[in-house]
This record gives structure tokens, C-alpha cells and sequence, in this order.
């Protein structure tokens, strides 16, 4: 069965690989990241989030929070090949980009939840999320988490 979702091509040690991956081969920074991102996740929650009405904070942001694990079990699932290992790295990290996401695309779930909270807050969180998913990848793979 092909792949529902792109794989991330990163090595699972920092000084060797577990598995061959060619210099060639793997994901630049910029294409892990997105690979990393659920879109799939985002289109599916945007979807579902434009029929609910802006007044039901409450119900918005535990639906927010319930898309959190199904991020996880979707990414576990769609990028595992057959005869291969889960990506465990990618799917603790996705559910990260989902969060980073969601906090930008939510500024007003944020406000109603943290009365201190400013709309360009959100920016900062999605572009601090999006260069801490390589420093959380890198700290995964110290642990060793595989990816491949």
C-alpha cells in the first residue's frame, strides 16, 4: 500500500545510521518541517471548526484539543510502509505542528482562554514552533527515537 503521507527522510542517529540514508536522500530542514505539518489534520479541523460558531469558545477549544491525538494516530498510520517501522519522531512531532498551528490560526479560542493573550502572539508561536520541531527532533534522536 503507497504511503498516505510523506515519510521523513532523516537519520536516526546523530553519528551514525541505523539505516542507510544517502547524504542525497535526506529531507532539508525546510522539507522535514513540512513534512512534519499534519495538513491533512489542518484541512479536516478547518473544515469541521468553520460550522461551529464563533461564540462556542468553549466547545472550539476541546475540539482543538481532541484533534491532538488523532494527529498522532493519523501520521502513525499514514506514513508506515509496509514491512517498516512507525516514524515515532515524526509522529510526536506533527501533533507539535498541529498545536503551533492551531494556537495561530486560534487567536480567538486564545483569548477567551488566557484573558492576557494578543492575536500576534500567535504568530510568534507558530514561527518559534516551527524552528523548535528540528531542536525537538534533535533531542528525540538523542533518545533514540527512530524515524526510518
Amino acid at each position: 500500500m503507497p504511503l498516505l503521507r510523506p515519510r521523513v527522510v532523516l537519520p536516526d542517529k546523530p553519528t551514525s545510521r541505523t539505516v542507510p540514508v544517502s547524504p542525497l536522500d535526506e529531507d532539508s530542514m525546510l522539507t522535514a518541517v513540512l513534512k512534519w505539518i499534519p495538513a491533512e489534520i489542518i484541512a479536516a479541523y478547518k473544515f469541521i471548526i468553520d460550522f461551529i460558531p464563533a461564540d462556542r469558545g468553549t466547545f472550539r477549544l476541546w475540539l482543538s484539543v481532541a484533534a491532538i491525538p488523532i494527529c498522532a494516530l493519523w501520521i502513525a498510520f499514514a506514513t508506515k510502509p509496509e514491512g517498516r517501522n512507525i516514524a515515532w519522531r515524526q509522529v510526536i512531532l506533527a501533533p507539535i505542528a498541529f498545536v503551533c498551528w492551531a494556537v495561530a490560526m486560534q487567536g480567538d479560542i486564545m483569548v477567551k482562554v488566557l484573558p492576557w493573550w494578543e492575536l500576534w502572539m500567535g504568530s510568534v508561536v507558530l514561527g518559534a514552533g516551527m524552528v523548535l520541531l528540528r531542536i525537538f527532533d534533535g533531542i528525540l534522536m538523542a533518545l533514540g527515537l527512530t524515524q526510518n
